[in-house]
């Protein structure tokens, strides 16, 4: 027996069912979703990376201050257990924060800026 042709040549080649989203047009929506999105997203982030920063400067410079009003406390007098662990904590903070662990980079920094601070800290302690 010999097949015949199909009397409805166009059903035998139907496409499946288009599904959403599926068109020229949704693919022009989505490309203008994510354009809009890219758009705003810089000035956004920006915003918040500078906010970051600049709180990572206001607490960087706090762990300086600590450090340096510990440095100078243990110089003047012996500091008492409260004040010894507040200390150890401020220390090891700022050497992982400034100098990412390094203690060696710490010490050459504490070198060069001691005698500067210790002079500050001394200056409002006689002002008070």
């Amino acid at each position: 027996m010999t097949s015949r042709p199909s009397r409805f040549p166009a059903a035998a080649k139907r496409r499946p069912p288009a599904q959403v989203g599926s068109g020229p047009l949704s693919m022009i929506a989505v490309t203008l979703l994510i354009a809009a999105m890219l758009i705003h997203l810089p000035a956004h982030s920006a915003e918040k990376v500078g906010a970051a920063r600049a709180e990572a400067r206001a607490d960087l410079a706090q762990l300086e201050r600590g450090f340096w009003i510990c440095d100078h406390l243990v110089t003047k007098q012996a500091a008492d257990i409260q004040q010894a662990g507040t200390c150890s904590a401020n220390f090891e903070a700022l050497k992982e924060t400034k100098f990412g662990g390094d203690f060696e980079k710490l010490l050459a920094w504490w070198r060069v800026n001691k005698a500067a601070q210790h002079k500050a800290l001394e200056s409002i302690d006689s002002a008070q």
